[in-house]
């Protein structure tokens, strides 16, 4: 949309008289704003509102409504197609601040969506607890990750990060704002976690955790590729044993490894107690060690900087039942090198169990197995490189077609630009629901319009 001075004046008052942090309106405060972790979009907002409590967001969604403004809601801003980008509209930024934590008696704990996982961590550690499922990108705020649903090497015992919600306080378009459970409004409880921001946006949330258990007994096996690694996994599909409760692969330059490990309160419990995995004379190398939680998370600092100079990040992931899985792979292995294979191209696996609940738009929806597959192909590519986006770009549309063709599920995170036909296609009366709600909850379809097509 396109404003008068006068007009993006207005609108810069109206928001700043209800907000503590300065709104940001000059092209030089909105330049970090105008793109995302994907690198590979431009939106340059009118405005950009720094929230830290439900009364600003609030206060921001009234305003973008009495004026029709479209928002769209950021937290870290690790977004990959623009999600989280608003041309000539308000981004709200769901600001770091001081973290509102409260660990129940009962291990529940209720926190903000802006604060980021490391300082949720930190605090539940203190406590003596963790969160079952970690991300490996530390930074990312809770809101961002609950949107998308949220894997980590821990999904292979507890499943999503949205599986650990048990409540949520969620702001809707209006500005009004009720929580959300299984038992009170659950059907926005199940539009909103996974939802992309499309019902609205969620403040603070009750989550499960678990007892924090410092040493992890880490298997490590080495394959020749990643067909051998997949034939490896096949006991992994009916496991239900209490140990490992972590797991991730990974091809990286030729070197394809995957990584098991069970947590132990100590070394000794830990030496004493074996990890299943795969047969001995399935693996090329194995070694074992201990070490901490943390080294099943990569540190990662996103690089700030104009965004020409950044580089640009072509992710997906694909979900699989198992069979789907090693036919997935057994493609991506026969496919033409110069276009899938290159050094900055990352292949990583995950495994995830099911949830008891089966969230809308959840890239587990398929199938009824109780664990499935997830596998990421990612490209890293350097800033002036448009050849090399390009075949990154083409890859990914082969991996789609492929995926789909096997019964499988892409990450709604991700590169891969779905269209309304395929949307309509994977989650039928879902998606027809997610419309109607919108159409009510939002009938300007001003609120995060780059969620979903």
């Amino acid at each position: 949309m396109t404003m008068s001075t006068a007009e993006r004046d207005a609108l810069v008052r109206a928001l700043g008289a209800g907000v503590q942090l300065p709104v940001l309106d000059q092209p030089s405060e909105l330049e970090p704003y105008s793109h995302d972790f994907g690198g590979s979009v431009r939106r340059t907002p009118a405005a950009v509102v720094r929230v830290r409590s439900e009364q600003e967001v609030v206060h921001t969604f009234r305003v973008a409504r009495e004026r029709g403004v479209p928002v769209s809601v950021r937290g870290s801003g690790h977004s990959m197609r623009a999600q989280s980008l608003c041309e000539g509209g308000i981004v709200l930024e769901n600001a770091e601040g001081a973290p509102d934590i409260f660990v129940h008696e009962d291990g529940l704990v209720e926190v903000t969506t802006r604060t980021r996982w490391g300082e949720l961590e930190a605090a539940l550690n203190l406590a003596g607890l963790t969160a079952p499922v970690l991300t490996d990108h530390m930074a990312t705020s809770l809101g961002g990750t609950l949107s998308v649903a949220g894997y980590g090497a821990r999904s292979l015992r507890y499943g999503a990060h949205l599986d650990q919600v048990v409540r949520l306080r969620l702001i809707l378009p209006d500005g009004s704002a009720r929580w959300c459970s299984e038992t009170e409004d659950a059907e926005l409880f199940r539009f909103a976690l996974g939802g992309f921001g499309q019902v609205g946006f969620i403040e603070r949330v009750v989550m499960r955790t678990q007892p924090y258990r410092p040493v992890v007994r880490v298997q490590q096996n080495r394959f020749a590729s990643m067909g051998e690694l997949v034939d490896a996994l096949a006991w992994t599909a009916e496991w239900d044993g209490p140990s490992p409760d972590h797991f991730f692969s990974q091809q990286k330059r030729g070197e394809v490894i995957s990584v098991l490990g069970a947590s132990h309160v100590d070394a000794a419990e830990a030496q004493a107690t074996p990890i299943p995995g795969p047969a001995r004379d399935m693996v090329r190398e194995r070694t074992h060690m201990m070490v901490r939680p943390g080294y099943f998370i990569q540190a990662r600092t996103r690089p700030q900087g104009p965004m020409e100079a950044l580089p640009r990040q072509y992710w997906s992931d694909y979900c699989f039942e198992y069979v789907g899985l090693r036919a997935f792979v057994k493609a991506l292995e026969e496919g033409p090198r110069e276009r899938y294979w290159d050094d900055n191209c990352l292949v990583r696996m995950l495994c995830l169990k099911r949830g008891t609940v089966r969230w809308p738009f959840d890239i587990r929806s398929i199938g009824s197995a109780p664990r499935l597959y997830g596998i990421g192909v990612y490209y890293r590519i350097e800033p002036g490189d448009d050849a090399r986006a390009e075949r990154a770009r083409e890859a990914h549309r082969d991996f789609l077609a492929r995926c789909l063709e096997l019964g499988g599920r892409p990450y709604l995170y991700g590169c891969n630009e779905l269209t309304p036909e395929q949307m309509q296609r994977l989650y039928g009366e879902d998606y027809a629901r997610l419309k109607a709600l919108r159409a009510d909850l939002d009938p300007q379809g001003l609120l995060n319009r780059g969620g979903l097509p």
